[in-house]
């Protein structure tokens, strides 16, 4: 039977490799051309934020897009290859660092909050030293870890979440915008490469409360580099509610193979693939770059390509799955495609902003949105007809599998079966009796405790009797209420909606209501 999985999953696959294209757009270009700059959303907007533009000269400037088109606002101080922390509220975000003179020379001390509310920044304070490509992440409490520098004194440093910064450890080598990934006991893991396009490898690990740690698999595969946005959140995919910190980073190796590396807490692994990743097409070698990015709702990670036709690749890995199966779609030529990390859209699809191609001097305007989360997939229909047969066959050997699967489960449950499905029924009622999905902050704990067991067997029997995670299942109760609300209400606002369902954020609920229905909320009502 296992075989039977295995080998269906393997032609399923196998086909998926081939003649696949995507949807894209080209939207409205950015004012000011842009690399070395950080692309985020805040406030539900997208925005960019600082690098150079053209001659590589400093901007001190940002865009946010609103009603189909980019504003430009100012901003207290460069920030080219600097760094940018969206804050828990959504609408603060950090800037701080990047180089001190144009042509990307030296690093900097200057530090700003942008509000994306009023499109204003206040400089406010000093990093506690100067850095170009440095990173930081959030803490639980608020303060913000700070590490990374370009070829310079490297360190931890925290910034307090209101005016300054102080320093908190010493590291013995500097990182070019390392991965800051945190992890349980409220420590923070820091490791990477120290510059794009050079194989060192690093196989040091940092810890903010912890000792260093050394870990040979980053002696073979190097993280790709990246100088742009927040390497935690786009690498996410665990569930943090349940105490899982894992984590999805993209790698190649001296040979110029690419794979993924799975962390989970500090253990470190190559992730099982059923096909290696793609470097060659037919019209050459693809080129990767970029980090991957991860979408939890999707349970998907995309990689993005691209040849010396100007033609863009993606590819998406289905991590959730074991071998993980990979899809490579074939976006065509793009002339103005820059080198720059996308960022996934509130419906899950990517955006790449700006960037460059060869040339730091000639920075692209461009923005480009390659629809993958709203699945608008082409399939060449000759190449579809040529490959039905094996659609078929791999479709009999998994409905097969399927089959005696099934009759080999009911032929031996046992009584941890039932109890399972016990506790099922409890977690069931405690939802529909007392919603307590209706609560922004509710965690696995939150449950646990209500109903005497350990959390982490709330989260196994979720899993196992509905195949997803514990904020999967319960964003799926918050759907329905919030579909309630939609049909019982004519003029309501979509916020009221979205905080009385239970969501904390705007976006979460956008995305996991169109991941649920495939529609907007608005769309969702009009229709229904």
């Amino acid at each position: 039977m296992k075989r039977l999985l295995v080998l269906s999953l393997i032609l399923i696959s196998t086909i998926s490799l081939v003649g696949q294209t995507l949807d894209f757009e080209r939207l409205p270009d950015l004012n000011i051309p842009r690399a070395g700059h950080n692309v985020f959303y805040a406030n539900g907007e997208l925005t960019v934020v600082g690098g150079h533009t053209s001659g590589f000269v400093m901007t001190p400037t940002a865009e946010y897009f609103c009603d189909g088109a980019w504003h430009t606002i100012s901003t207290v101080y460069h920030h080219d290859n600097g760094m940018a922390v969206v804050m828990s509220d959504g609408k603060k975000v950090l800037l701080a660092g990047g180089h001190d003179k144009n042509l990307g020379i030296g690093q900097s001390f200057e530090a700003e909050m942008y509000n994306s509310a009023t499109h204003t920044s206040e400089g406010f304070g000093s990093l506690e030293r100067s850095r170009a490509l440095a990173q930081g992440v959030e803490l639980t409490d608020g303060q913000v870890l700070i590490a990374g520098n370009h070829k310079d004194n490297d360190g931890f440093e925290i910034f307090d979440g209101k005016k300054s910064f102080h320093h908190v450890k010493d590291v013995s080598i500097w990182r070019s915008a390392p991965y800051l990934l945190p992890i349980s006991d409220n420590d923070v893991m820091a490791f990477g490469s120290v510059w794009r396009g050079r194989f060192e490898p690093c196989d040091t690990v940092y810890r903010l409360n912890g000792e260093p740690f050394t870990e040979p698999l980053l002696n073979d595969w190097m993280p790709f580099l990246y100088d742009q946005n927040n390497h935690a959140n786009e690498s996410f995919i665990g569930d943090e509610t349940a105490g899982d910190y894992s984590y999805l980073i993209a790698a190649y190796n001296h040979e110029g193979n690419v794979a993924f590396i799975h962390i989970k807490d500090t253990v470190f692994s190559l992730l099982e693939t059923t096909i290696p990743v793609p470097t060659m097409s037919e019209y050459g070698k693809i080129k990767y770059n970029r980090p991957a990015i991860a979408d939890r709702l999707s349970k998907k990670a995309y990689l993005v390509g691209t040849d010396t036709t100007n033609r863009v690749y993606v590819v998406a890995v289905e991590y959730d799955k074991q071998p993980a199966p990979l899809t490579l779609y074939n976006i065509g030529p793009l002339e103005d495609f820059g080198d720059a990390t996308p960022i996934l859209t509130p419906e899950g699809d990517l955006i790449v902003a700006g960037g460059i191609t060869d040339d730091n001097f000639a920075p692209l305007a461009s923005v480009w949105l390659i629809h993958i989360g709203t699945e608008k997939t082409l399939v060449d229909a000759e190449t579809s007809r040529d490959l039905t047969w094996l659609w078929v066959l791999g479709g009999l050997l998994l409905v097969i599998a399927i089959v005696a699967a099934i009759r080999y489960d009911r032929r031996h449950r046992t009584k941890s079966d039932i109890a399972t499905d016990e506790l099922m029924a409890r977690i069931i009622q405690l939802m529909e009796t007392q919603q307590v999905y209706l609560n922004q902050d509710l965690k696995v704990s939150d449950v646990a405790d209500a109903l005497g067991v350990h959390r982490n067997t709330i989260s196994a029997c979720i899993n196992a009797q509905k195949g997803c995670s514990f904020n999967q299942f319960i964003n799926d109760y918050r759907i329905e209420y919030a579909k309630k609300l939609l049909r019982e209400t004519d003029e309501i606002k979509i916020a009221h909606i979205c905080h009385e369902a239970g969501f904390a954020t705007e976006s979460t609920f956008f995305r996991a209501f169109k991941a649920s229905t495939g529609m907007t909320p608005k769309e969702w009502a009009e229709k229904n």
